[in-house]
């Protein structure tokens, strides 16, 4: 007789508070749509990583940065890496690009 595993989905505590993070700067909607604030933070982490899409979302069709970088190390998105030179996101950084690449797609909000 087969046995039947029951899976859970489990949300990091760091996407949950990524995405209350999220709320509290108004980059998404309470029902996980993106803001144009939050697109344009989107955009401008797309340019530090130097990538069109992350996570499944739509690729981008616009290649300007809107947040200068100065903005985007005291939200402390991103730090620079002085061995490697160049700058990197952190780890708040790449749970904002996983809540804001949802959010492009109206599923932003972390399912429990």
């Amino acid at each position: 007789m087969p046995s039947w595993k029951l899976t859970k989905r489990k949300t990091s505590n760091s996407l949950l508070q990524s995405f209350t993070i999220a709320l509290d700067y108004e980059y998404v909607t309470k029902t996980g749509g993106i803001t144009e604030k939050g697109y344009k933070i989107y955009l401008s982490l797309l340019g530090v990583i130097g990538k069109s899409s992350i996570y499944n979302a739509p690729p981008r069709k616009s290649y300007i940065w809107f947040e200068p970088i100065e903005v985007l190390k005291k939200l402390d998105f991103v730090r620079y890496d002085n061995i490697k030179y160049y700058y990197r996101l952190t780890t708040k950084g790449e749970d904002i690009m996983r809540v804001l690449a949802k959010s492009l797609t109206n599923n932003g909000v972390p399912r429990i």
